[in-house]
């Protein structure tokens, strides 16, 4: 199949026209082949008359990894209108960490409808899935995994897998366990295919095995694969292995937190904007930020405030005011840079809570370094602009000051959130603009009266 990403412009041009023209043979050949997540990206752009005209067109095997790979909206709408007896069908292609996905979203008793018209091996599996927290690694795994005895030989292994592999998740890693299903061990298939024969599995199988608890949250999870490169890993609880999780739901997991961490740092809510953009209500945009953008609006007024207070000042020397969005631009933009580097640290647990210290002292230092550098390029700028010599100082060190408080603010409010049990994300960016721009003008306004001899 070839690659659709330069000509998704065109296939949902050509879709369009098949539609308008009803030509339903043009269109189930052209969407027979598609790949399930491209038709799952289009769908997402299309309205829900739309939507639901073209699913209905796709074979069921395809249909469900469509289902599987739409946006949350895409499948609120899909799940609205189709008949519960074809989406329970759909509902048991697909793998169960990946319906208890797809239902989390829906009201409890519209997903016990659905999870009625699926077999009930299938429909018990989930609902075990979904007794989980919606952010824990209990929702991400799957049942479907392979567990032998450690006192098989390699060729046992390798027989059992012939019988038993079709129905796994995956055959990357296999699980030695006792009768009890209490975890021994861990064996890679290539191990097992290039161990002799008659070798038991107990002897070059890895008894020391990581894993995750069905509670965990999904990040500790993402990280731990990412940290140790594995491919799988299994969820334990009580010793006894109950599911794993495979690296392709990580990947899952890592471009959602992400995105959040995204939407956040600009203030904006994830849980009101977690579709594709053209399937996100209008309505729901507007909530997710008039929020915070109220409230930044509010804390912006502090800027106002503090020209106020220094009102005389300006008036006095009115080329003070011609350097205002210089210097609160350059102490915005530096503590964003701090406010990202620190969140990365903290994300990725480069920077753990009895490091705070040794990071704002750091940031400090770095702080004073970039301000005296740029300093400089100001001091000599405001030269250029015909500034005399005293107030190009002010500007100066007023860009000294600014750049090494924002460096040090932008540490400190990361770390002073995460020990509130607070995401960083969510408060830093919109935080450190505010405080810079309002204690920046306080700071210039402080150094110029100490300096310039027309304000003292």
């Amino acid at each position: 199949m070839q690659p659709t990403v330069d000509s998704a412009p065109r296939l949902e041009s050509t879709l369009r026209e098949h539609l308008k023209n009803n030509n339903v043979p043009a269109l189930q050949a052209l969407l027979s082949a598609q790949a399930a997540p491209d038709i799952a990206d289009l769908l997402d752009r299309l309205d829900d008359e739309e939507r639901l005209t073209i699913f209905t067109y796709l074979p069921a095997p395809l249909a469900a990894q469509v289902l599987s790979e739409a946006g949350s909206e895409t499948v609120r709408s899909l799940l609205a209108h189709l008949p519960p007896a074809k989406v329970g069908s759909l509902l048991d292609e697909l793998a169960m960490d990946d319906v208890a996905h797809l239902l989390s979203d829906d009201v409890p008793q519209r997903a016990e409808q659905l999870l009625a018209y699926m077999t009930p091996e299938d429909a018990q599996e989930v609902r075990r899935l979904l007794r989980y927290p919606k952010e824990s690694a209990g929702r991400l795994m799957t049942e479907k995994f392979v567990a032998v005895s450690p006192a098989m030989t390699a060729a046992q292994v390798i027989e059992h897998l012939r019988q038993v592999g079709r129905d796994a998740e995956t055959l990357t890693a296999i699980y030695a366990v006792d009768e009890n299903q209490r975890l021994q061990g861990v064996a890679s298939l290539r191990e097992i295919i290039l161990a002799p024969p008659q070798q038991p599995l107990s002897e070059f199988m890895i008894q020391r095995v990581i894993s995750v608890a069905p509670t965990d949250d999904r990040e500790i999870v993402a990280n731990l694969v990412s940290h140790y490169d594995f491919t799988v890993i299994p969820v334990v609880e009580d010793h006894r292995i109950i599911g794993i999780i495979t690296v392709d739901d990580v990947l899952d997991v890592l471009v959602e937190e992400n995105t959040e961490d995204q939407l956040r740092f600009s203030a904006v809510d994830p849980a009101e904007v977690s579709q594709p953009y053209f399937a996100t209500n209008l309505l729901q945009v507007v909530r997710s930020r008039v929020g915070w953008l109220l409230l930044l609006f509010l804390a912006e007024t502090t800027t106002g405030t503090v020209l106020r207070y220094f009102e005389s000042e300006l008036s006095r020397v009115v080329a003070l005011s011609f350097f205002i969005p210089l210097l609160i631009g350059t102490g915005g933009n530096t503590g964003a840079q701090t406010v990202s580097t620190i969140i990365r640290g903290l994300a990725l647990k480069e920077i753990r809570p009895r490091d705070t210290l040794r990071v704002i002292s750091r940031e400090l230092l770095s702080g004073l370094i970039l301000g005296a550098a740029i300093g400089v390029i100001a001091f000599g700028r405001a030269r250029l602009w015909g500034s005399d010599i005293q107030l190009s100082l002010v500007v100066g060190f007023t860009i000294v000051a600014i750049v090494t408080w924002a460096n040090t603010i932008g540490s400190i409010i990361p770390l002073i959130a995460q020990r509130l049990k607070i995401d960083p994300a969510l408060v830093s960016a919109p935080l450190i603009t505010t405080l810079v721009d309002a204690t920046g003008l306080v700071i210039y306004m402080l150094i110029a009266k100490a300096l310039l001899p027309a304000l003292q």
